[in-house]
């Protein structure tokens, strides 16, 4: 199932608060990217529809920013985002990537996604700043990523 990327940053907000936790804007919009990138590679398919751009700072999905920039540094509460139910199978999803990246620092999430080869990367140095980041890009990445950590986990 596809959402508004807006949602999926909802998510995340309230998942961190559930723990007492803020987020910030930086962090929010990485887990977004992330979970994107993780759907794309396990799913075939997007996660949301939204547009991804490269920014100077990395990854951004301009919507998710515009909505949640009021808000300052750190994000205090979710915003309007159409509403629609997170499958099971998406939630865990989610799940796994706020538990494996959402105690990470926004600038540990960022060297992340700034990755040399990566579709920060390419888009950047093809199309410069605010370049569209493709979903095949990002998927191809994942791709990559989950053959190096099975390889790892397979090697120790």
């Amino acid at each position: 199932m596809t959402y508004d990327a807006r949602l999926i940053a909802n998510w995340f907000v309230a998942r961190a608060q559930r723990e007492g936790r803020t987020l910030s804007i930086m962090s929010l919009l990485k887990l977004t990217y992330i979970a994107h990138g993780w759907h794309l590679e396990m799913q075939e398919a997007p996660l949301f529809s939204n547009r991804i751009e490269a920014w100077q700072y990395g990854p951004v999905i301009p919507e998710v920013y515009n909505a949640f920039r009021t808000q300052g540094i750190n994000v205090s509460g979710p915003v309007s985002a159409p509403t629609k139910e997170i499958t099971p199978e998406d939630e865990s999803l989610l799940e796994q990537v706020y538990t494996i990246y959402g105690s990470l620092s926004a600038f540990q999430l960022s060297n992340l996604t700034h990755v040399p080869g990566g579709p920060w990367d390419i888009a950047t140095k093809t199309g410069g700043n605010y370049a569209l980041i493709h979903d095949d890009l990002i998927k191809q990445h994942y791709k990559v990523k989950r053959v190096e950590a099975n390889a790892q986990a397979t090697h120790g």
